[in-house]
């Protein structure tokens, strides 16, 4: 018994670090850039974090004798919280995935989504719906009567039994989820290898947050006869919190570790900055995964400033001949030009795809910049020498570049 007790306290103290840690980076990052993906992303883990802390509090409860607290019929409103919490954030994964391959929340998945979520509130109040007066061993099969309560007594029933949606609806979230990533995975260059590996470690968390999970809690399920009730509850509720971990490390390592935005999979060129008079302040190169450091932009030879020119000349034409100030977009036939502008600067991304992410990310480093620099470099003729070095760090903030 102490052994299950002590294990218990260990995965436990674990996963609260882990939650927490998580929620750290990626809220730390939302606050940052305020992109709607990461808000999605933050959200699943505060799920984690809710169903971490009722578990615990209930471990610590029943510590003197978890195993028999654990199997109690009376705790089964507990009980069923792990495929109910397991199940909202399976349905937050799956929209997350979702809206960065199609740059929107499917609303199939999501009408989906809330289908199961009433099943599953509807098998947690499986106990208070029953009236105690209902003998579930004799419910009539559907097919041998015609009374409704009676039926939906015994449809009830059945979805309690089988822990109904959890099973179902999770592995449909797995199969989607890895299969919209593989979607994404064929859109990345071959030489993008770090890219591909976000996409691997991605897959990684899905399989061990759900597939494994599910796994472990339907092999309890079966072998419930058959194991002594220490094994039974380690399988079903210590167990799947250890393969919750290892999705945890896998999605910190994904995100948290990354040097590249998160499941960027538009390639990304060059990002220039320059003030309103066409004089080019910093540049970043996407493509040169190498670099270590980050000069100003006239360091880096004629290219920036030919490049600043030319935009600037475009500007200037469109606002003289249509009389138009916010060009948004400038299309050539492989390469794309986003725009984004504040009171003293004019940022350009070139990208290959255009995305509703890259717009947000592009904003947000527009707007960091001007507040960290703001007017003392507005109308700079000569850029003083690594003035701009430490600008990278915002390119980091915006676009996950580290």
């Amino acid at each position: 018994m102490f052994q299950i007790q002590l294990c218990g306290l260990i995965i436990f103290f674990c996963e609260v670090v882990s939650n927490i840690t998580l929620f750290y980076f990626i809220a730390k990052r939302y606050r940052r850039t305020k992109l709607l993906v990461v808000a999605i992303l933050s959200s699943l883990y505060i799920v984690f974090i809710a169903f971490i802390a009722i578990e615990l509090f209930f471990f610590l409860i029943n510590f003197n004798n978890p195993v028999n607290a654990y199997l109690d019929v009376g705790n089964n409103f507990f009980t069923s919280l792990l495929p109910f919490f397991g199940g909202i954030s399976a349905g937050i994964f799956l929209l997350f995935i979702e809206y960065f391959r199609n740059e929107r929340i499917n609303p199939i998945h999501m009408g989906i989504y809330g289908v199961f979520l009433g099943a599953f509130i509807l098998n947690l109040l499986y106990h208070y719906i029953i009236p105690e007066t209902v003998n579930i061993s004799e419910l009539t099969p559907p097919l041998m009567t015609n009374d409704v309560q009676e039926l939906f007594y015994f449809f009830l029933s059945f979805l309690f039994s089988t822990n109904f949606p959890a099973p179902y609806f999770v592995g449909y979230v797995v199969i989607i989820t890895l299969h919209s990533l593989n979607q994404i995975n064929k859109l990345i260059a071959p030489h993008e290898k770090i890219q591909k590996r976000q996409i691997k470690l991605m897959e990684y968390s899905i399989i061990f947050y759900y597939l494994f999970t599910l796994l472990l809690v339907v092999s309890g399920n079966i072998l419930r006869n058959i194991t002594p009730p220490d094994v039974q509850v380690f399988l079903k509720h210590f167990a799947p919190h250890i393969t919750v971990l290892l999705g945890h490390y896998t999605m910190f390592q994904a995100y948290v570790k990354a040097p590249i935005g998160f499941l960027q999979f538009q390639r990304n060129e060059k990002i220039l900055v320059m003030n309103q008079s066409g004089i080019p302040l910093f540049s970043y190169d996407f493509e040169d995964f190498n670099q270590e450091k980050i000069f100003s932009t006239h360091l880096k030879g004629e290219q920036d400033l030919l490049l600043s020119g030319g935009v600037y000349a475009v500007l200037s034409l469109f606002r003289d001949m249509i009389q138009t100030t916010n060009i948004k977009l400038i299309q050539f036939e492989k390469k794309q030009l986003m725009l984004a502008y504040n009171d003293n600067f004019i940022t350009f991304l070139i990208v290959d795809r255009v995305s509703q992410f890259l717009w947000s990310a592009l904003e947000s480093f527009c707007r960091m910049f001007n507040l960290r620099y703001g007017n003392e470099a507005g109308e700079l003729t000569v850029v003083p020498v690594y003035i701009f070095d430490d600008a990278v760090e915002l390119v980091a903030l915006a676009f996950g570049r580290k």
